[in-house]
């Protein structure tokens, strides 16, 4: 999913994505910029998820998984360094978390990758 590259101090946003009633996984693809190692980071900006349901993110750089964890309270993120030229992939899956609890409608969670530099 593309997105228009938005920047807010340190980090730019290079993706946006959602998962729940959208569909189960979300990934945005990009390839880092700049002159010197960033961070990438992934962040639940958002969600209206039933209780039932959580979701997990996974940051891959260069078809290699680097982290990972659990994004589904409000504004959970996980993050890893990066190199220019590194592919970067976010991967965003929604979970059933098995609580039973009932819902009528799915909801959604939306996120960001961001890429924000050290400096």
């Amino acid at each position: 999913m593309a997105a228009s590259q938005t920047k807010s101090g340190l980090c730019q946003i290079v993706g946006k994505g959602g998962v729940g009633e959208s569909g189960a996984t979300s990934f945005v693809t990009h390839k880092v910029t700049g002159k010197s190692e960033i961070v990438m980071v992934v962040r639940n900006i958002g969600s209206s998820l039933c209780p039932n349901t959580g979701a997990i993110a996974m940051l891959v750089v260069n078809g290699v998984p680097v982290s990972h964890g659990n994004i589904t309270a409000a504004k959970k993120s996980i993050q890893t360094s990066a190199k220019p030229g590194d592919q970067v992939i976010a991967l965003v899956h929604a979970i059933p978390l098995f609580n039973e609890v009932m819902c009528v409608r799915l909801g959604e969670l939306d996120f960001t990758l961001e890429q924000c530099d050290l400096e």
